[in-house]
């Protein structure tokens, strides 16, 4: 395979990027430019920073396009502006938050890649860390809400029928779907510290009256019966070969028969080299949990197959790096 041009500075300090962006969540600069614009001898004093060091940062901001500037003044790009305020339900400041939670594990790579082993070995962002969790929610949460806005014109339960989100996460999804069909009878169901941090960025949300938080590792514990339809997004990178089938299965099972099967998530071309972000998220797998994978959706539609589901189709997702695959007991 040749790929030309490649622009070899770029890539080997592709990080600053991400870098800089983690700084200004962590310096609280996008929040504040939300409110309105600032020079930066206001704002230095406003988040207590050096104002010469700053300004090099606005500036950056400035050319990736995440600020703008005018007369000495730096605010939000209105073309990001709604993915960069605080308050906006498009908000992927979760996400930035998350990220750098992770960046102290790639710096780890080579050592991950010696070993074969983890570098983070108890997933503290799967309940052993309440914080981590909060913010693994919390991230997941901004990330699935610009998911849920090209993800939801492809699903349709129908009206008073029963959804079971497995390994729901932030019940992102569920939610959006709730608000669009007050009917569905829906449960959410992942690790306990998981649905409770869920629970609790939704609270007071009226759509939550449709939603069921259920506690339990989806691997073992039971699941509500005669679904319509089960949701499986996001979490199919978590799952090593092994014991992916009798998920299937397991999945299959809570279904009605004629009952829809939906997988959401990051998948792979034969040849495991693209799309690029998923090989590159495949490594992030390893350095939290080196059995865990990002499939591709040939082998999981052949999983699928041989499971007995039918009506097998994938799609990707528009203007997202996941794609769908969908099957019906």
């Amino acid at each position: 395979m040749t790929i030309k041009n490649i622009d070899l500075v770029d890539l080997a300090s592709g990080y600053w990027k991400s870098f800089a962006i983690g700084a200004a969540v962590e310096l609280n600069i996008f929040s504040e430019l939300s409110e309105n614009e600032q020079d930066t001898e206001t704002l230095s004093k406003n988040i207590s920073c050096a104002p010469l060091h700053l300004e090099a940062l606005l500036n950056s901001l400035c050319g990736m396009g995440l600020l703008d500037k005018k007369n000495g003044n730096f605010f939000l790009h209105p073309a990001q502006k709604a993915f960069l305020d605080p308050k906006s339900p498009d908000s992927m400041l979760g996400a930035f938050a998350f990220n750098q939670d992770l960046a102290g594990l790639w710096m780890k790579l080579p050592e991950c890649i010696r070993s074969g082993k983890p570098v983070l070995p108890d997933n503290p962002h799967l309940g052993a860390d309440p914080d981590r969790t909060r913010r693994f929610v919390e991230g997941m949460h901004s990330r699935a809400g610009l998911m849920a806005r090209n993800l939801l014109p492809c699903l349709h339960p129908p009206s008073g029928s029963k959804v079971l989100d497995v390994g729901g996460g932030p019940g992102t999804f569920s939610l959006k779907l709730a608000e669009r069909d007050p009917s569905l009878l829906i449960t959410v169901l992942d690790l306990p510290p998981v649905v409770k941090a869920a629970a609790e960025i939704h609270a007071g949300n009226p759509a939550l009256k449709c939603i069921t938080f259920q506690g339990g590792d989806y691997h073992s514990c039971d699941y509500p019966q005669e679904q319509d339809t089960v949701l499986y997004c996001g979490a199919l990178h978590q799952e090593p070969d092994n014991g992916l089938d009798a998920l299937l299965e397991k999945m299959k099972a809570a279904l009605k028969p004629g009952g829809q099967l939906v997988v959401v998530d990051l998948m792979l071309d034969p040849d495991r080299t693209t799309p690029v972000y998923s090989s590159l998220f495949d490594i992030n797998m390893m350095l939290m949990r080196p059995s865990s994978k990002v499939h591709t959706s040939h082998e999981l539609m052949n999983r699928l197959k041989s499971c007995g589901f039918k009506n097998l189709t994938v799609s990707d997702i528009p203007h997202t790096p996941y794609r769908r695959v969908q099957g019906t007991k």
